[in-house]
């Protein structure tokens, strides 16, 4: 059996620690990584026809949807997002202008799947982005969460709710931090630092996270849950 995961830099799991080396899947499963850091619905819609066909899967995770909400974010801001922000633009990373449109695509993304011969198709929802759940980003990625729901239910894809795993853990934190990645300079400067420190333990007390390292990409607390939510569906 082959499944693919694909998606965007949570997927990739090349920021942060990486989930997929942490699920749990039926011996012999053969596992294709369709990551890629920044990508979008549109994005994964565009590169999915040609994945599927050279991967002969049976079984596709899609997870989709943070930098659908991040990239417009990141474009206001402009200084040293522009570029990152072009070279996005450029690989087919492009967000959805509203809600109702990234529903669509998520739509599309499932019926392409089918049309290839996926007999199973599961769906992960967005975690937080910041760890803060009452801030104005994390109510935007709850509408399409309820997208990907709405979705996932009308076609019969199965639902790994990331999503509610997630904010369950984060209810019981107090005092919840406002850490938040504020220039594209700061992946390379975490990463490099994770690698030294072997892990985010020192980095997350420093910011107060509990399940990620920067307020979106996932600490080890964060890819162990994750981990266990996709697993559970797929076992």
């Amino acid at each position: 059996m082959t499944i693919t995961f694909i998606g965007d830099s949570l997927t990739a799991g090349n920021l942060g620690i990486p989930y997929l080396k942490s699920v749990k899947l039926p011996p012999g499963t053969r596992v294709v990584n369709r990551g890629r850091d920044g990508d979008t619905a549109a994005g994964v819609r565009d590169r999915l026809q040609a994945a599927l066909r050279t991967d002969g899967a049976s079984i596709l995770v899609i997870q989709v949807g943070a930098n659908d909400i991040l990239l417009p974010e990141m474009a206001r801001r402009g200084g040293g997002w522009t570029p990152f922000i072009n070279q996005m633009i450029s690989q087919g990373s492009v967000a959805s202008p509203n809600p109702e449109d990234f529903e669509s695509i998520y739509t599309e993304l499932i019926t392409t799947a089918g049309a290839w011969g996926i007999t199973e198709v599961i769906g992960v929802t967005i975690p937080p982005l910041g760890e803060n759940l009452s801030s104005a980003r994390n109510r935007g990625r709850e509408q399409l969460n309820r997208r990907i729901r709405r979705a996932l239910a009308a076609s019969g894809a199965a639902l790994a709710d990331a999503a509610e795993a997630f904010e369950n853990a984060l209810e019981e934190s107090a005092n919840p931090s406002d850490y938040f990645f504020s220039t594209p300079a700061e992946f390379i400067t975490d990463l490099r630092r994770i690698r030294r420190e072997k892990g985010t333990r020192t980095l997350c007390k420093q910011r107060g996270l509990h399940l990620t390292m920067d307020g979106a990409h996932l600490n080890e607390t964060g890819a162990a849950l994750m981990a266990q939510v996709i697993s559970a569906v797929i076992q």
